[in-house]
C-alpha cells in the first residue's frame, strides 16, 4: 500500500476509528481493508492512518445499496415527552445521514431525530411530526431543498421551526436554482457537528421560552 503524506489542516478525512463505526466493522477490518487496498489511507505526520472522507461515503452507499436496494427514510421510535427537540435532517446520502445519526446520538440535548433521503419525504414529515429544527440539503432529486423550504415556510404552524441549509454547493450554483430566504443559515459541508449542538442548544433553549409564554 502506497501512503501520501496528509496535511492535517484538511477537513475531508476520517480516522480508522471513525470509518469503523461509519461502516460498522471493526478498527482490524478497516486496516485490513486499506492494505488490500479496498479503501484509500493517507498518513499524518505523525503516523496515524487517515482515509477519505468521500470515498468511506462512497463504500458505505455501495455496500447498502448492495444489501437493501433502497433508500427510504429512516425513522425511530416516537416519544410523547413535549420537552425533547425534534429535529429533521434532509439529505439524500444516506452516508451523511448515517454520520448524522451517529454524530446527534453524542449530544446532550434530550431531542428525536428524524431522517429523510428526499424533499418529498421531508415535507411528509414535517407534516407528521412538526419539527422544531430542519437541517436540509438543496441538490435532491425530484424537489429540490429551496422548494421544499418555501413550502415549509408557508405553513402557519411552523413559523417557529428553524431552518438551517446544509450544503456543499457554490453560491453561484445556488443562485442557478434561486435564493435562499433571507434570514437562514447556511452551513458548509462537511458538516461543521460543533456548531450544530450549539444551534441544538439554542433551539431547545428558545423552545423552553415558547412554552413558557404559553
Amino acid at each position: 500500500m502506497i501512503f501520501r503524506m496528509l496535511d492535517v489542516s484538511e477537513q475531508s478525512w476520517l480516522s480508522t476509528k471513525e470509518a469503523a463505526i461509519l461502516l460498522e466493522v471493526s478498527q482490524r477490518t478497516i486496516q485490513n481493508w486499506v492494505d488490500s487496498g479496498k479503501l484509500k489511507a493517507s498518513l499524518t505526520m505523525g503516523g496515524h492512518r487517515r482515509l477519505s472522507r468521500e470515498d468511506v461515503i462512497r463504500h458505505l452507499s455501495a455496500a447498502r445499496s448492495a444489501l437493501t436496494g433502497n433508500t427510504e427514510y429512516i425513522e425511530p421510535s416516537i416519544t410523547d415527552d413535549e420537552s425533547h427537540l425534534r429535529v429533521l435532517v434532509v439529505e439524500d446520502d444516506y452516508a451523511i445521514l448515517r454520520l448524522c445519526e451517529l454524530q446527534f446520538g453524542q449530544f446532550s440535548v434530550p431531542h428525536q431525530l428524524f431522517l429523510a433521503t428526499n424533499a418529498y419525504q421531508g415535507l411528509m414529515m414535517v407534516g407528521k411530526y412538526r419539527p422544531h429544527l430542519i437541517f436540509t440539503d438543496l441538490n435532491m432529486p425530484d424537489i429540490d431543498g429551496l422548494h421544499m423550504i418555501s413550502e415549509i415556510m408557508k405553513m402557519p404552524d411552523m413559523k417557529d421551526t428553524k431552518i438551517i441549509v446544509v450544503t456543499g454547493m457554490e453560491a453561484k450554483d445556488i443562485l442557478k436554482m434561486g435564493s435562499i430566504p433571507e434570514g437562514l443559515m447556511v452551513l458548509p459541508k462537511p458538516i461543521p457537528f460543533k456548531t450544530v449542538e450549539t444551534i441544538l442548544y439554542q433551539q431547545a433553549n428558545t423552545l423552553k421560552q415558547l412554552k413558557k409564554i404559553d
